[in-house]
């Protein structure tokens, strides 16, 4: 607001300079520079405060998500964001992390609210995981308490009142087993204030190792 009222100023003087070369019959070239130097600044004044006006306007800002493979698509009502989250390296079981506010990946693989990671039934942790023709299972752990998760019953991106306990939605803060295509919701420890829901469309394929996996999520406020 303070920027367009500045323009508008900038404007004004403009058009009292203007009058002033037009109506002086009798201008020195001193005045006549000076009257030139007003108009120049008040033009960039304007110019420059316009420019901030439009970008420092809330309605023109879009959200950003780290790691989108994807703008955010509208269903519903809801932002649906696509969310890149890249697997770490080195590690038996590969892993990767997602913080839920904003929803973005981890701060590294293993560092976030909470783990998405693959294992192969029958191998011990001490050997690799989800390589080459491995089966992989893929589940997902709140980190350090931060937050709990549960099967939808039925698909929240469309109705909330599918994450609702009274619909049967249990919440925990260990280990959930992912099925591709099925949603699951989740709540920040000590705030119930906001819902946060995601699926993952279908597991990674890549060889030898998972470089990513590719999860789609939307906060709904309850």
């Amino acid at each position: 607001m303070v920027d367009l009222v500045v323009a508008v100023g900038a404007v004004v003087v403009l058009v009292v300079v203007a009058v002033v070369l037009v109506r002086a019959r009798r201008l020195s070239r001193a005045g006549i520079s000076a009257a030139l130097a007003v108009a120049v600044v008040a033009a960039g004044t304007f110019a420059v405060t316009l420019y901030r006006s439009q970008a420092d306007d809330p309605a023109q800002e879009l959200p950003r998500v780290i790691g989108s493979t994807a703008p955010a698509q509208q269903g519903l009502g809801t932002a649906v964001l696509k969310i890149q989250v890249p697997m770490g390296t080195g590690d038996k079981y590969p892993q990767g992390a997602l913080w839920l506010q904003p929803p973005r990946p981890g701060t590294d693989a293993y560092t976030g609210d909470i783990s998405l990671l693959c294992a192969t039934p029958g191998k011990a942790e001490k050997v690799q995981n989800c390589t080459g023709g491995d089966e992989r299972v893929w589940s997902a752990e709140p980190l350090e308490g931060r937050a709990t998760i549960g099967v939808a019953g039925g698909d929240p991106f469309a109705d909330p009142a599918a994450c609702a306990e009274s619909n049967g939605v249990k919440y925990q803060d260990g280990y959930l087993q992912l099925a591709a295509g099925r949603a699951y919701c989740l709540h920040k420890t000590g705030d119930e204030g906001e819902l946060f829901v995601f699926r993952i469309p279908s597991f990674p394929a890549e060889k030898p190792l998972p470089a990513r996996i590719d999860v789609e999520m939307s906060v709904i406020g309850v």
